[in-house]
């Protein structure tokens, strides 16, 4: 069985953010990288041990056929215009909502605390871009068969109207703006 694809390095890490170590549910770790091979197809391999047990984790994904290259803007690059393989659009838009919480507190002053949060926003106008990824040319919305996982499935039954084109690229250029005009002096 062929593995996933993941599109780019913040995709990828992303993806081992969000799952934790297993046996003692830590995210810290110093994550290695290298190429390798998965049935012939080019892949990488990321690997490291656990911050908090010492475990040795691992995670191997399929890349591309075609690389993405990120603009000279984006403080965050998910992938080019193919929908991710990792992530369904409920759970880009549970990531963006993560993103908005950890990105709206006021400016601190301080230029490293200031940078997460100014990240964090990034983190959500790049994954309301991934959600309207998976809505087919002329349609309106995010098909409910996009909808794979346990979590992006709860996301979409809470409110199917926010996976509407029309909804997400307002909330994407909305929140876009807002964290241009926040953090503009960084």
């Amino acid at each position: 069985m062929a593995l996933p694809v993941v599109r780019t390095r913040d995709e990828a890490h992303l993806f081992m953010d969000l799952h934790p170590c297993e046996r003692c549910q830590s995210v810290d770790t110093a994550w290695e990288s290298g190429l390798t091979d998965d049935e012939g197809a080019p892949a990488r391999r990321y690997h490291g041990v656990c911050g908090g047990c010492q475990a040795l984790r691992e995670f191997v994904f399929r890349l591309p056929e075609r690389p993405s290259v990120p603009g000279p803007d984006d403080v965050v690059f998910f992938g080019g215009p193919e929908h991710s393989q990792l992530f369904d659009p409920g759970e880009w838009r549970l990531i963006a909502d993560v993103g908005i919480q950890d990105g709206s507190s006021p400016a601190t002053g301080d230029p490293a605390v200031d940078a997460d949060r100014m990240r964090s926003f990034a983190l959500a106008v790049a994954a309301f871009g991934e959600i309207l990824k998976f809505i087919p040319e002329g349609a309106d919305a995010v098909p409910e068969s996009s909808f794979w996982t346990a979590h992006g499935r709860a996301a979409y039954e809470q409110n199917p109207a926010h996976f509407r084109r029309d909804q997400l690229e307002r909330w994407r250029q909305n929140f876009a703006d807002e964290m241009e005009d926040r953090f503009r002096d960084l």
